[in-house]
């Protein structure tokens, strides 16, 4: 992304269902199910169509809502407190 690259923020709503694909994320569908059925601010993914960072709370997640299916898919949580203290980056993506 250029510096002169601005980041869209959108809100993001839907009824449908959120599956994560990674086992280990499964505690964080209720509360993210729970924020895309009120809504949501959302960054989109610049670099991938229907994919998303929403943070909520004390989470960060990264979310695809792909366009033909009724579905939303968790990709990535974490607790972004605990990011910080171990020095890890939440928002570092292989492009």
């Amino acid at each position: 992304m250029s510096a002169t690259e601005i980041t869209p923020t959108i809100w993001l709503r839907t009824d449908h269902p959120v599956i994560t694909v990674n086992p280990a994320a499964w505690n964080y569908l209720p509360e993210v199910e729970f924020a895309l059925h009120h809504g949501v601010a959302a960054t989109a993914d610049v670099h991938r169509p229907g994919f998303y960072e929403i943070e909520i709370g004390e989470n960060w997640y990264y979310v695809h809502v792909p366009e033909r299916l009724r579905a939303v898919y968790l990709v990535a949580a974490q607790n972004r407190l605990a990011a910080e203290r171990s020095g890890l980056v939440t928002h570092q993506f292989p492009y």
